[in-house]
């Protein structure tokens, strides 16, 4: 027997280095990846800042902030592989295990609940999109659209590919994020925010090539050139929300995670897809412009975000609003459970681990605690009628 257990726990030892040496390759080319991807952005769009601004030396200095976005992405997934190896590793029952790149060992009294596990990861996205937009605002407020020619090499087709490949960055970003179960909450949540995302960023480019189609010089004015450029803004910045939520550790449980979801709908809804929509069929109806194909997905996405907000706006009042007058008269009974739900999403004293699993655990812990909470609020409301 103990030969037995010997050889099978050898066997479990090879399985799980062999298991790790592939996701250090995948993680080493998707790193690899983005840094070419962020290479060649970088390099194409400052090549047109620099034919413009050719007597300067003022352009050069944009490198800097494209190598500081490099060493940014690098370290955000440096620090996500390291610690979803330690997730793999270890779990929070097993003692004091402390993530050493933890931010709490850098802030004191780390609020992991609220700002996540991985901060790094929406914020490299936060300070890329800023870079980005930075250099998009100084291209369309410039002469380079008019400048350039179709039947260039680095013409207006290249110019839009450049701004596009932001959709390839972010699906690496993510990709280095996520190791989480096939099939498991966290895991469909991750494709479907990548597939998204690079249909936005795409619907993005689409709306700017406005501004460098021959045929709207003649009616293009400051004040809609400033709109596309600020609509265009919003849908850069709108996946830190997605980032933030998945870099909260029990995804599938976490109390913030349906009011990000409501909120992100919301923003999406009123600051891309309908005004996205309201421009095209503007150029379209008063200046017979040719109507993108973008404009239906305008259209199917303010449907979906309809028909799939309604079911969430109800449980976040289920959830949120009716407990609230059970802890008022009830004391702090409900307000410890939910604090307890706090608790697994990250401790101060062991290790914090993201939920790689399917989930199934989290939603059996959490179901109880809504049907008592709901429980005491209907009490509540019998005794006081």
């Amino acid at each position: 027997m103990g030969r037995h257990d010997g050889d099978c726990s050898v066997a479990q030892a090879k399985a799980m280095c062999h298991c790790a040496s592939r996701r250090l390759v995948v993680h080493v080319v998707d790193a690899t990846s983005l840094v070419f991807v962020l290479i060649l952005q970088a390099s194409i769009l400052n090549y047109y800042i620099i034919q413009y601004y050719k007597s300067s030396v003022g352009p050069y200095f944009w490198f800097i902030g494209d190598f500081i976005c490099l060493f940014i992405f690098a370290g955000t997934l440096t620090t996500s592989y390291r610690y979803l190896t330690r997730c793999k590793e270890c779990h929070p029952c097993k003692g004091d295990k402390s993530f050493y790149l933890s931010p709490k060992r850098i802030v004191a009294n780390f609020p992991i609940s609220k700002l996540g596990m991985l901060p790094l990861s929406y914020v490299s996205w936060f300070l890329y999109s800023c870079l980005l937009l930075a250099k998009v605002i100084l291209i369309f407020k410039s002469e380079i659209p008019e400048q350039v020619k179709p039947d260039e090499a680095f013409g207006p087709q290249l110019l839009q590919i450049a701004i596009a490949l932001s959709g390839i960055i972010f699906l690496l970003l993510v990709e280095g994020h996520n190791w989480a179960e096939r099939g498991s909450p966290r895991y469909i949540y991750v494709t479907g925010v990548c597939g998204k995302t690079g249909i936005e960023i795409l619907d993005t480019v689409s709306l700017l090539s406005i501004l460098l189609t021959a045929s709207t010089q003649s009616f293009l004015t400051t004040s809609l050139e400033n709109t596309v450029i600020i609509l265009s803004a919003f849908n850069f910045f709108l996946p830190v929300l997605a980032l933030y939520k998945l870099s909260l550790c029990d995804f599938a449980a976490h109390p913030f995670s349906l009011p990000i979801g409501i909120l992100h709908n919301l923003l999406h809804l009123c600051l891309v897809d309908v005004p996205f929509l309201c421009v095209r069929v503007y150029l379209w109806l008063f200046h017979k412009q040719h109507a993108s194909i973008f404009i239906m997905k305008n259209v199917f996405s303010i449907i979906l975000v309809l028909r799939g907000m309604y079911p969430d706006l109800v449980k976040f009042g289920q959830t949120f609003c009716r407990v609230k007058p059970a802890d008022t008269e009830n004391g702090t009974g409900n307000a410890t459970e939910l604090e307890g739900l706090n608790k697994r999403s990250g401790s101060a004293d062991n290790f914090e681990e993201i939920n790689l699993g399917s989930g199934d655990k989290d939603e059996n812990l959490v179901q109880p605690i809504l049907k008592k909470t709901i429980k005491s609020a209907d009490t509540t409301v019998k005794i006081s009628a």
